[in-house]
């Protein structure tokens, strides 16, 4: 009796302690699988926005040149700057990775000179300075964005499917639509940069064609949103009305590429676009593969 009792008292704390070890297990993996203290999905949406805050900072400075007066242009470019410095650090501090480390501060060294320039009053030397530098800024921060996306790559290898959000394959595909939606709000931002570009004090052929592959790539990525597998009602939802706004331009193309739009309605224009697939982009980080 005795016996019996001791072994029943056994099984019973080797339950105990399996059941501790399996949730311990289960708790590291997952911490394992998360990009510090964000998930990786949010870690791919918060780098992409970085991509978008690099031309929106540029599109206002542009902006202002002509129009010093402009309140909300100058709140824009303040605050653009102020979050850009903070996700930069949210993004440094959760990272595991060290080429991803190594992207972050690529984008800081960028960032300095730009920053120095963007604080200036705005004048078109400056302007033609900022627009010389966004393009390496903004191949900087997607570099970021494509790294964290390896970076989770690598934190699901050899994990079971319960802890990979998805499996590898699912869960990298995820991400890329959700880096293809982030990466709208940055076209979004481009293209009034590079209509603002076409002004007659900085007109270039350069930046004329810019425009053009800017239009183009945007309209592109509408479709690949569209057949998108991970979509579901209320991402389609959103992605009308992303639609709907993109058609204000699509139907005025000749007026876009001659400086038919007033700069004003061309900056709102583009703040609408970025709303709408970021949205779009919050949703698609939401999905459970």
């Amino acid at each position: 009796m005795k016996n019996n009792y001791m072994n029943i008292k056994m099984m019973l704390v080797v339950l105990i302690l399996t059941s501790v070890l399996t949730n311990v297990n289960t708790v590291n993996a997952q911490q394992e699988n998360k990009f510090g203290i964000l998930t990786f999905n949010k870690a791919v949406n918060i780098s992409g926005k970085q991509r978008m805050l690099s031309q929106k900072m540029a599109k206002s400075y542009l902006y202002l040149v002509s129009n010093p007066s402009d309140t909300k242009a100058k709140r824009d470019l303040i605050t653009s700057k102020i979050i850009f410095e903070k996700q930069n650090k949210i993004i440094l501090q959760n990272s595991k990775y060290k080429v991803t480390k190594d992207k972050l501060v690529q984008v800081n060294n960028l960032w300095e000179k730009y920053k120095k320039n963007l604080e200036s009053t705005p004048n078109y030397e400056n302007a033609k300075i900022i627009i010389d530098l966004n393009t390496d800024l903004l191949k900087a921060t997607n570099d970021v964005v494509s790294a964290i996306i390896i970076e989770s790559k690598r934190a699901n290898e050899g994990k079971d499917n319960v802890f990979d959000e998805g499996g590898d394959e699912t869960s990298t595909e995820l991400k890329q639509i959700i880096n293809t939606a982030g990466r709208q709000r940055m076209l979004s931002q481009r293209l009034a940069l590079y209509y603002f570009t076409n002004q007659a004090a900085l007109k270039s052929q350069d930046y004329e064609q810019m425009l053009k592959n800017v239009y183009y790539e945007l309209d592109g990525a509408i479709t690949m949103l569209l057949i998108s597998e991970f979509n579901n009602s209320q991402i389609d939802e959103k992605l009308g009305i992303a639609m709907s706004k993109w058609e204000e331009v699509k139907n005025n193309k000749e007026k876009l590429f001659n400086q038919g739009f007033q700069p004003k309605e061309m900056y709102r224009i583009s703040n609408e676009l970025t709303a709408a697939f970021n949205a779009v982009t919050v949703l698609y980080e939401k999905v459970k593969p």
